[in-house]
């Protein structure tokens, strides 16, 4: 609750985008003090792990959340719920794309860390895998409450994006497939909408024309789950036999 509750207050009552960010990296101290205070080892206990191959992982990850977001605002295009205006001038684009890319890494990892790292690590091996995995979850739908308010909707679109995030994190016991994932469905999801949600505040100029394609934002998670699932089950099969000893916690085969 503390650190929940810090990165989605603190930063946002501050008016400089300098200070407002410089805010938001004192998460990772505070998050390493209460980590070590709840008996976790700091930032790598929350799973902060520079573990052999979490680039590879990081980017594998990325690319199937950024290609899967993708996917679905391009059916957004074909379907005409949305329709592309044009570029924005090269001096407009400096802040969008900067804002995108850092303020979206910097925020999916905090959200990974928080719904995810802290609770797999602190519930796991002490209640059944299956009720982790539960709780996590239910947690990631309500804290998405800060960013799309509270609806039925939202919460079956988080369920179904949680399952992928979690499995993710819990399958490779560090944060970067699970942040890569995040953060590259957020960077589609940018190059649209910007940091703030807005057509307007994209890198890309759009329009909305208020159709709506029926139920698209559950089945394009879903699809992403499946996938991730025979990924996952694929990664490991293929690279489990090639680890040293000491990073095998880090590929585990898949068993479901």
């Amino acid at each position: 609750m503390i650190l929940d509750l810090y990165f989605n207050l603190v930063p946002v009552q501050l008016d400089n985008p300098f200070i407002q960010f410089g805010s938001t990296l004192l998460f990772f101290p505070l998050a390493h003090f209460i980590a070590k205070w709840v008996g976790l080892n700091g930032l790598k206990g929350l799973g902060i792990v520079f573990h052999r191959g979490w680039k590879k992982k990081f980017l594998y990850s990325f690319t199937i959340g950024f290609t899967f977001w993708m996917l679905m605002f391009g059916i957004q295009f074909l379907n005409g719920q949305l329709e592309f205006v044009g570029m924005k001038q090269p001096v407009d684009l400096i802040m969008p794309i900067v804002e995108v890319f850092v303020g979206y890494f910097v925020g999916s990892l905090i959200n990974d860390l928080i719904t995810r790292g802290y609770i797999l690590q602190q519930l796991k091996g002490k209640v059944h895998i299956f009720w982790v995995f539960t709780i996590s979850i239910i947690i990631y739908a309500l804290d998405d409450y800060w960013y799309a308010g509270f609806s039925l909707s939202n919460i079956i679109f988080s369920i179904l994006l949680g399952l992928s995030l979690t499995l993710a994190f819990y399958k490779t016991g560090s944060v970067w497939a699970d942040t890569g994932l995040h953060y590259g469905l957020n960077i589609a999801y940018g190059l649209f909408y910007g940091l703030v949600g807005n057509p307007e505040g994209g890198i890309l100029q759009i329009k909305e024309t208020g159709q709506e394609t029926v139920y698209l934002q559950y089945i394009i998670p879903a699809m992403m789950f499946i996938f991730v699932v025979w990924f996952l089950r694929f990664y490991s099969n293929n690279t489990v036999k090639n680890v040293p000893e000491q990073d095998k916690e880090f590929v585990i085969p898949l068993k479901l």
